[in-house]
């Protein structure tokens, strides 16, 4: 199996990674809320559970890391293999440590920039591309409504707000990177 095809069927499966784990992880921590909590709260030094949100961040971002270095390596990616690295440090350093906030920061500002930048230069081929350009804007600029408005008392929605699009975003990278020859 060439790497092209492995990191394609490994960023259609992204999504339900991601699902999956984040269900277990939530299983792990009942007293969790959408509405209430942060995601790293989850993997908090005060919370004894903090090694399973932890350790699936690190996990997760070890498999995404694949089809954002083939998608470098294609053409399909300039900024993601580093918002890959900083979501890994997100697990790293639990929210208490000072390194923690800049990572969370750097992986979504680096990861929706990414694919703002990419839909512009595939949206030169096919027009309908540059959706991906505005909607990157769009949710981040959500994000920060949501954040700075105190919608919600915690950040759990926005972030997954943005993880979703980035994991949309990976399927569509699946899709093309089906379509490319080794």
């Amino acid at each position: 199996m060439t790497s092209t095809r492995l990191a394609s069927y490994i960023a259609l499966s992204l999504p339900i990674i991601f699902i999956v784990g984040l269900s277990l992880v939530i299983h792990a921590n009942p007293w969790f809320s959408f509405t209430d909590n942060a995601l790293s709260d989850m993997g908090s030094l005060k919370n004894p559970n903090r090694w399973f949100f932890n350790g699936f961040l690190m996990f997760f971002a070890v498999i995404a890391m694949i089809p954002s270095l083939v998608a470098f390596k294609k053409g399909l990616s300039y900024l993601m293999p580093f918002a890959i690295v900083f979501l890994f440090l997100v697990g790293v350093f639990p929210e208490e440590l000072p390194y923690h906030t800049p990572s969370a920061v750097l992986f979504y500002v680096l990861a929706l920039t990414d694919i703002a930048i990419i839909g512009i230069k595939l949206g030169r081929e096919n027009p309908i591309n540059y959706l991906w350009s505005l909607l990157s804007v769009a949710v981040f600029l959500t994000m920060l409504y949501l954040i700075k408005a105190r919608v919600f008392k915690g950040l759990a929605i926005p972030e997954l707000i943005g993880a979703f699009f980035i994991l949309a975003w990976f399927v569509y990278l699946g899709i093309l990177l089906r379509g490319l020859k080794p």
